[in-house]
């Protein structure tokens, strides 16, 4: 190992009691080591920070901060200021990695003739129809967006090299949504080389779309998406809120969601 590890991975949280343990837990069974982690707090109100330390012996280079401000590209942006890491990899806290995730990142890395971001393909899981389905989409959406050359990736997973990251100039603080989108975009008009490995894969949580239903979290997607391109304003902590406690009320299931199950039985 070198002084300065070769992974720097950058986790925004708040009010991840719950399933950050669970991520950090998957970074300790990481086949590949040579990595640091830095968790930025943004003021939980529950118990994140505490079971985060319970991690301080487990991963020697973990490293918590915090912020008052409640806003993840400003997290990402705290953590990577503090990062030493050759490369920079930003997960949400509600991820989940296979043993060898990092050693297949490492290897991509290496026997790329020239990257300087990236993404991954991600998974669920789940056996469910709908689950799978939502996975299919978002890698579809990666490709689908280097085929237009606008490329984009979704904030979930998202590796940059440190000189990317610094020519970039970080994640756009005052946007309200679509913040990793611009990222990458940004990235790209400034040359950097952007690709997509299709494996390893890590799990994304769909928790979002179990607690508000599939249909009326896609419906909502589309909603912002407009809101978006017309420069409407978004209320982030209202219509697309940081933090696990906004999914701990389960909303009702929709018609597709019945249906689904019905069909599985």
């Amino acid at each position: 190992m070198t002084n300065n590890p070769f992974f720097s991975i950058i986790i925004p949280a708040l009010n991840e009691e719950k399933y950050l343990p669970k991520l950090l837990a998957d970074l300790e069974k990481q086949t590949y080591q040579d990595f640091e982690v830095i968790v930025v707090d943004g003021n939980s109100e529950d118990a994140t920070v505490e079971r985060v330390k319970e991690f301080k012996t487990r991963l020697p280079k973990l490293t918590i901060l915090s912020t008052d401000q409640r806003n993840v590209s400003l997290s990402r942006n705290i953590g990577a200021a503090k990062a030493k890491g050759q490369w920079f990899i930003f997960f949400d806290a509600d991820d989940r990695l296979p043993d060898f995730y990092l050693d297949g990142l490492r290897y991509r890395v290496h026997h790329k003739k020239k990257v300087d971001l990236f993404t991954t393909y991600c998974d669920v899981d789940s056996e469910n129809a709908a689950d799978k389905f939502i996975a299919q989409y978002m890698n579809t959406s990666i490709e689908m967006s280097i085929a237009l050359e606008r490329p984009m990736a979704w904030g979930s997973m998202i590796g940059i090299s440190q000189k990317g990251f610094k020519k970039v100039g970080g994640f756009d603080e005052h946007t309200k949504m679509f913040e990793d989108k611009k990222f990458v975009g940004e990235a790209y008009e400034k040359g950097l080389v952007f690709d997509i490995f299709k494996d390893p894969k890590y799990f994304f949580s769909i928790r979002r779309f179990k607690s508000r239903g599939r249909m009326q979290t896609i419906q909502k997607y589309m909603e912002l998406t407009m809101k978006s391109f017309t420069n409407t304003p978004i209320d982030q902590e209202k219509e697309y809120p940081m933090g696990g406690h906004a999914f701990e009320k389960k909303g009702k299931k929709n018609i597709v969601d019945k249906f689904l199950n019905v069909f599985k039985k």
